[in-house]
């Protein structure tokens, strides 16, 4: 692993990987695919990374075709979009910003959680970059603390509706779910050591479990978020 300083075009990343192969007497002729995450600085058409690598092979051998792939580990990543949760996120985002942007807040509620001898001692951020954060942030910080977040908003004179919503709590506690089997699917994949035959059946395995745990009853999902073809959508 290298970290870059500076720009990261498509040239400086060829640049470093270049400078890297030679260092570790890697020969580009016996390169015979790269994994990315799919950003356009790495697979522009014209100026990419992979355009640049394939250049870079061709020119040694032109009957040589580098395989691309998209990074498993990220497509994983990318399922939270299919998960249509932006109306939980948002609200979860809203209650952690009001609490913690605010030092006077953030002390009165950790002196909150205190006095009512909370398992967990102060709520978390959620980094938009960093999707396992996003779990834990609506399993620790909120699910589990959402009645003293209710009483301690409501005496802020800021009461959050949502959190005396049935509806929205189930979506809430699907939300919690999904991301807990997704953040342990995740933390899975990026062990070191794994064939690619290994990670297949991590997200075969991931994929059972799913079924089993949304769809309970004939096959039907057990909450409308577990079905995104279904008639109930959220913006």
């Amino acid at each position: 692993m290298q970290s870059m300083k500076g720009t990261t075009t498509g040239n400086d990343m060829f640049t470093e990987v270049n400078l890297h192969l030679d260092t570790l007497g890697l020969k580009w002729d016996k390169l015979v695919g790269v994994t990315t995450n799919g950003c356009p600085n790495l697979t522009g058409k014209n100026v990419g990374l992979l355009k640049r690598m394939q250049d870079n092979v061709t020119e040694i051998d032109p009957k040589q075709k580098l395989v691309f792939l998209h990074c498993i580990i990220h497509q994983e990543a990318l399922c939270k979009s299919v998960l249509k949760i932006n109306h939980v996120v948002d609200v979860v985002t809203k209650i952690v910003n009001f609490i913690r942007a605010r030092a006077l807040n953030h002390r009165q509620f950790v002196a909150l959680l205190e006095e009512n001898e909370t398992e967990h001692r102060d709520i978390g951020y959620h980094t938009a970059v960093r999707w396992l954060s996003l779990g834990k942030m609506l399993k620790k910080s909120v699910w589990d603390l959402r009645e003293e977040i209710q009483d301690f908003c409501v005496k802020k004179g800021n009461g959050i509706p949502q959190l005396s919503d049935a509806d929205w709590i189930a979506d809430l506690g699907f939300a919690v779910d999904a991301t807990a089997l997704m953040n342990e699917l995740n933390v899975k994949l990026q062990c070191k050591g794994l064939f690619v035959h290994e990670m297949y059946n991590l997200v075969k395995a991931f994929m059972r479990k799913v079924a089993a745990s949304f769809k309970p009853n004939g096959g039907q999902p057990s909450h409308p978020l577990a079905n995104t073809e279904g008639s109930r959508t959220f913006s």
